[in-house]
């Protein structure tokens, strides 16, 4: 079973980011440097989840990381279990594997996260 960690912003979030812009919210901002970032990124996963900004959505039942990728966006829907409301497993989302690694879902595959960037 894989944990996945996702950024949700709330309905006040997402108008003020219509109304002011993705920079307004710190969480829209971190959220959408993840999606870009390719150096540094382990520190931007650890002050997202330090801000308490990763909520952990749900437990996917997969083979390795690209299987959980599959699952969280074709299924099958009965190796999802809901935690929260989830969007599919997009880029900028954390994966914590079976050994407790977490890895941050890459514009192409998928990016270890250094655990020290949580010390």
């Amino acid at each position: 079973m894989y944990k996945l960690f996702q950024m949700r912003l709330t309905e006040a979030e997402v108008n003020q980011v219509n109304k002011t812009g993705h920079d307004s919210v710190p969480k829209q901002k971190l959220r959408l440097n993840l999606q870009f970032v390719s150096e540094g990124f382990s520190k931007l996963v650890a002050k997202g989840f330090d801000k308490g900004y990763f909520r952990h959505v749900a437990n996917i039942t997969a083979t390795d990381l690209e299987n959980v990728f599959e699952v969280g966006n074709i299924g099958p829907e009965a190796n999802i279990d809901r935690l929260l409301p989830m969007h599919s497993v997009s880029v900028g989302d954390v994966v914590e594997d079976l050994d407790g690694t977490k890895h941050l879902v890459a514009n192409i595959g998928f990016k270890k996260v250094d655990e020290t960037a949580f010390a």
